[in-house]
């Protein structure tokens, strides 16, 4: 993956993916939001099962974690059917993700790969 975000729509199967990897800037946070947002606007959430791809997110840096933890809480306010967070090849990066799941009582599925996505 050359880019650190990109959001897609499959019409067909009904997902709306968020793929990040790579080390995450606030610019691309920024920017990552943005998409997110933009994409979304063109869809009715709750037909879709929203799908966070982060299996290539490199460690994030502390001042980033807030972030992410807003991140997972709007994820859960927008009404998508069912929400997955793939989460990172990096074990380090994967105890940050289920650490700010935790904290956030987030209501999506943890799962190692895109291949658990039902």
């Amino acid at each position: 993956m050359t880019e650190k975000f990109n959001v897609e729509v499959d019409k067909t199967k009904k997902l709306f993916i968020a793929t990040v990897g790579g080390f995450f800037q606030m610019s691309d946070a920024e920017g990552f939001a943005f998409q997110f947002m933009q994409a979304g606007s063109q869809i009715q959430s709750s037909e879709y099962t929203l799908v966070v791809n982060a299996h290539e997110l490199a460690t994030v840096k502390q001042d980033l974690l807030d972030l992410l933890e807003q991140a997972f809480k709007m994820y859960m306010t927008l009404g998508f059917k069912k929400i997955y967070m793939v989460e990172s090849k990096s074990a380090i990066t994967s105890l940050q993700i289920r650490k700010i799941a935790e904290k956030t009582n987030f209501s999506g599925i943890l799962v190692k790969s895109m291949d658990e996505v039902k």
